[in-house]
């Protein structure tokens, strides 16, 4: 009996949040902390789903048969199992052999569920991977989204990302070395739905956002030639003023961080949830952070690949 082991990387967009939807060129990392998927062939007549968190406890855990869980019939019991079907419903009509076999499935975080770095981009990838099939037409048929995540899923660097349907423009880069050094990474307590801040993204006319298209892309370039901590920091800054006026939202360090005079914070992906970026001198700096009880604090080179 044939027995597959997947990985895929977690990932977190540095610019071009929203607008890499519409082609803007965005520059994202991919993490330290990803997900594996373990899929082995079973003689016996049901398949198993297992699912375990980042500290080792199993999550969820159900029986299914691979062609009963494809029927349009199929009641599922909740959002996971209805996720999973419209999953494995895709998989079947690009590569239908696969399911002459049942199997035992087994999903590993290594990160918290509420992080936002891509429990979903990374399952996907992987049960891409093991199909055989376009990760990107998976993503589109099921999650949707950019691709952005898929892209660095499969990445061991920084890369830039330009959405072109199911064949995206993916190019390696090396990101400034110094400004590693600088550079934090911190969780907002709170989980930010991602589906939810798209829809309000695709409600602004294509009018208001073809100007900023050209102005983030521009960013992105501009990142990883900076040569000093404050050429970066006020790029964040340029890059979030214009999020601010297109998506009409107030930026996250007025809102939550006024008084933060060590650096920048600029918000990740979607706006109001998940990790910030931080820059700071120091380390110490981060005092002021942690006393506003956010604890959660990683470094560049601790999430990071």
């Amino acid at each position: 009996m044939q027995k597959s082991d997947f990985y895929s990387h977690g990932k977190l967009l540095i610019t071009g949040e929203y607008l890499v939807l519409d082609q803007a060129k965005a520059l994202a990392l991919p993490t330290k902390f990803g997900q594996h998927l373990n899929v082995k062939e079973t003689d016996s007549q049901f398949s198993t789903w297992e699912s375990y968190l980042s500290d080792g406890s199993l999550w969820y855990k159900f029986e299914f048969t691979i062609n009963q869980i494809c029927q349009t019939s199929y009641q599922p019991k909740n959002d996971f199992e209805e996720r999973l079907s419209q999953i494995f419903k895709f998989i079947r009509s690009e590569n239908s052999e696969l399911f002459i076999n049942e199997y035992n499935f087994k999903t590993h975080l290594e990160f918290p569920q509420n992080w936002g770095l891509g429990s979903s981009s990374t399952l996907i990838n992987n049960l891409a991977k093991w199909s055989k099939i376009n990760p990107y037409k998976l993503l589109e048929n099921t999650f949707g989204g950019s691709g952005y995540d898929i892209a660095a899923a499969q990445s061991k660097t920084a890369l830039f990302y330009t959405r072109n349907d199911f064949d995206p423009q993916v190019k390696t880069i090396q990101f400034p070395e110094f400004l590693k050094d600088h550079i934090y990474f911190i969780y907002l307590n709170q989980k930010q739905n991602s589906r939810d801040a798209i829809e309000h993204y695709r409600s602004i006319s294509q009018a208001q956002k073809d100007k900023s298209l050209n102005e983030i892309s521009q960013i992105s370039e501009e990142v990883i030639n900076v040569e000093n901590l404050e050429h970066f920091e006020e790029l964040m800054k340029q890059h979030e003023g214009i999020l601010e006026k297109l998506l009409g939202q107030q930026k996250v360090q007025d809102k939550l961080f006024p008084d933060y005079k060590h650096g920048i914070v600029k918000s990740l992906g979607a706006w109001g949830g998940d990790f910030v970026l931080v820059t700071a001198k120091n380390k110490g700096q981060l005092s002021y952070f942690k006393n506003k009880a956010y604890h959660t604090i990683l470094s560049y080179r601790e999430m990071i690949l």
